[in-house]
């Protein structure tokens, strides 16, 4: 999908260090609190402590932040809670591709523009993998089963219909001729209860950012066998071919950014801007986007806007193969 160049980002991180010098710039006054929608140890939250030490650490920001838990409903406690504070700068959140999808699905009435896009952080591709000795050997295999049967494949689903994941699944199908409504997707409380489905052979395959498949896939107990990045990644999946190369035109990207409330003032989003830019770019950043499979794709507050933008136009197609929009 949209992977901007890390090469703005040293343009971005000088400009707006500018601005924040300028009279009048705002900077945070007292503890800074990020959201994280989901509980300790999930992606959200190791992601939002990650950010947290690292504004910490390098002294990138001089008060105190704490990263808050709100699990529940799928991100819309998280997210709804912001503009309970619509003017403060000292509140921000981690979003994920839930603020998209909770509203396509009529799961919420949050939508995307009810929230500051103040940067986007980066961008991981989906993957779809099978047993080391199932008999789909390739995407290409995989695609002409789903067009001639869809209801024959068992998919592990991450934690929810609805998802990357599924979403993923839905457009290798129907992209393939086949009718994604039939899919056979069972839900799981943890990518990690679905992996261990998918090596018990209950299920046919799994869908899932690619993070969460690497190591997996590296030990030789699954096949990652297709990739939803425009490009082939480098390092340890550089063998697994993306949908495109495969004939399915299929790309989903599953962002996590940072969202602050509604009505955030010009300058407290240019003061995020430019820390969170100054995070992209240390050592300890970069090291967790090799390690974690994450794509470069940093960006500020009008790049996250059209990020979210595309993305919500991208899920919107899914899910509708799913038949899931509300």
């Amino acid at each position: 999908m949209r992977c901007a160049c890390f090469l703005g980002t040293v343009a971005l991180t000088a400009s707006l260090a500018a601005a924040a010098q300028t009279p009048g710039a705002w900077k945070p006054a007292r503890n800074v609190e990020l959201v994280a929608a989901s509980s300790a140890g999930g992606g959200s939250d190791n992601l939002a402590r990650l950010v947290q030490k690292i504004l910490q650490e390098q002294k990138i920001i001089d008060v105190p932040m704490t990263v808050i838990n709100k699990p529940a409903s799928g991100g819309v406690v998280a997210w709804s809670g912001l503009n309970q504070n619509p003017l403060d700068g000292h509140h921000l959140a981690i979003s994920t591709a839930n603020l998209l999808t909770n509203h396509i699905t009529g799961r919420s009435t949050l939508h995307y523009t009810d929230v500051t896009a103040v940067a986007q952080l980066f961008s991981e591709s989906v993957g779809i993998a099978v047993r080391a000795d199932s008999p789909l050997r390739s995407g290409r295999e995989l695609a002409a089963l789903l067009k001639s049967d869809a209801g024959s494949v068992s998919a592990a689903i991450g934690t929810s219909l609805g998802n990357t994941g599924h979403i993923t699944l839905a457009m290798v199908t129907q992209t393939a001729g086949g009718d994604a409504k039939k899919l056979k997707s069972v839900v799981f409380q943890s990518v990690s209860q679905g992996v261990t489905a998918l090596l018990g052979g209950h299920v046919d395959v799994i869908t899932t950012p690619a993070s969460n498949l690497a190591a997996h896939h590296v030990a030789g107990r699954i096949r990652i066998i297709g990739l939803s990045t425009p490009q082939r990644y480098a390092g340890a999946l550089a063998q697994v071919p993306t949908w495109r190369e495969q004939g399915i035109n299929v790309v989903v990207d599953n962002l996590r950014g940072i969202i602050g409330p509604k009505a955030m003032t010009a300058a407290q989003t240019a003061y995020w801007e430019a820390a969170l830019a100054r995070v992209a770019r240390t050592d300890e950043w970069k090291a967790h986007l090799e390690k974690n499979q994450w794509a470069d794709s940093f960006v500020g507050a009008e790049g996250s806007r059209k990020a979210l933008a595309d993305q919500h136009e991208e899920m919107r197609v899914g899910l509708a193969a799913l038949g899931m929009i509300k």
